[in-house]
């Protein structure tokens, strides 16, 4: 027959090993909160880093765009040097172009 201090004893015991599984699962779902925040952050942290990323790549395409077109300005300026034999007045009206393009790019920029 078991007696009342064994069960005392047992239900005691019992006790200790509930409060242990308490505790636990108050550290586990501590941590399982700042989980679900870190991942949060992270989430966050992405999806300003994707939007950063395709901002940068419709810049870095309107660039390769822009030195296309430079690269055509450039054979214009070609042509139209071997056609023309005043190179001064060439060279000024590429200056004026270039300081156009520049303005321009500085205000699309901002």
């Amino acid at each position: 027959m078991i007696t009342d201090n064994q069960i005392r004893n047992q239900f005691e015991a019992l006790e200790v090993k509930l409060r242990n599984v308490v505790l636990r699962y108050k550290e586990l779902k501590s941590k399982l909160e700042l989980a679900y925040k870190e991942n949060e952050l992270l989430k966050n942290n992405l999806a300003e880093a994707l939007k950063e990323n395709q901002e940068l790549n419709k810049k870095l395409n309107q660039r390769i765009k822009n030195f296309k077109k430079s690269d055509k300005i450039t054979k214009i300026a070609v042509n139209n040097l071997n056609s023309t034999g005043n190179n001064a007045e060439l060279k000024e009206k590429l200056d004026q172009y270039i300081l156009e393009i520049d303005k321009c790019i500085s205000q699309l920029s901002k």
